[in-house]
This record gives C-alpha cells, structure tokens and sequence, in this order.
C-alpha cells in the first residue's frame, strides 16, 4: 500500500553545507533535525541518494513522514519544508491589554462591601472596563496563574 511516486531531492552544495552545519550544531529542535537529515540522505547529487525504507529506518521516523518531506521539498518549498505550516486551533481570548486589566483589577481594592476579590468579580468588572464581550473566571483564574498572583 506504498505510494508508487517518487519525489526527487536535489539539493545545492550552499543547502547541503547549510543542513550539515545546523544538524550537528545542536541549536534545532529535533523534528527540523530529523527532516533534515532526510533530506540530506535523500539528496541525489552526489550519487549517494538511500531508498525512502532505509532514510526512515536511519533517522528514526515513518515512511510517511519521509515521502511528506520529499514530497514538500519536491513542490517548490526547499528549505521551508525544515519549519511547520501554520496549524489550526483556537486563536487567544486573552490579549495582553486584557490581561493587564485583570491584573490592575485583582491588585486594586476589592469593591465595597467585599473582603476580596472574586474570580468572577474580576471577569466582570474587566467586561464592564473594556469593550470585550465576555470574560469567563476560568480566564481570570489562568491568567492570574501564569503572573504567580492569588487572590488569597
């Protein structure tokens, strides 16, 4: 169930010494490591070009992963394939204007008639500071978390 299409890696002797010199510096993380040394034991300039099974079996990845490298590198995308493509996901509800409003308002007096301030508190208070739509005090609490502030 292996795909029958082979893509070529012909690599320019300024990205082969570019590749070797990163890969064995130590400064990349281990996933641009490892498409990396695909491609360069892919490369067939100079003739020493490994089966896309035995690239695999070396560098410690699928075959797939290998064959989606090559493929990349063989689209026009060079040296872009080292780096990933931007990914879905949930963008941030909270900015840093907004956090810093929840930190002014968890680090300000608590309003009358309150001993101290209460996650909700603070989610509605900011809402009615700024012009967000909503604010939730799971919000409230992560941000107050990851600024090593309590409430207590």
């Amino acid at each position: 169930m292996a795909r029958t299409v082979k893509y070529e890696v012909i690599l320019t002797k300024k990205e082969q010494d570019y590749l070797r010199k990163n890969t064995f510096a130590g400064a990349w993380r281990v996933r641009i490591v490892k498409r990396a040394l695909i491609l360069l034991k892919a490369n067939k300039s100079d003739n020493r070009a490994l089966e896309d099974e035995q690239i695999a079996r070396e560098v410690g990845c699928s075959l797939s992963t290998v064959i989606n490298v090559k493929l990349r590198f063989s689209k026009g995308e060079r040296l872009r394939v080292l780096e990933d493509k931007p990914r879905s996901g949930r963008p941030r509800t909270i900015d840093g204007e907004l956090e810093a409003h929840i930190i002014a308002t968890a680090c300000s007096s608590p309003p009358e008639g309150r001993v101290r301030w209460t996650l909700q508190l603070i989610a509605d208070k900011v809402v009615a500071l700024t012009e967000e739509g909503s604010c939730s005090h799971t919000s409230v609490a992560r941000t107050l978390k990851k600024m090593n502030l309590s409430l207590g």
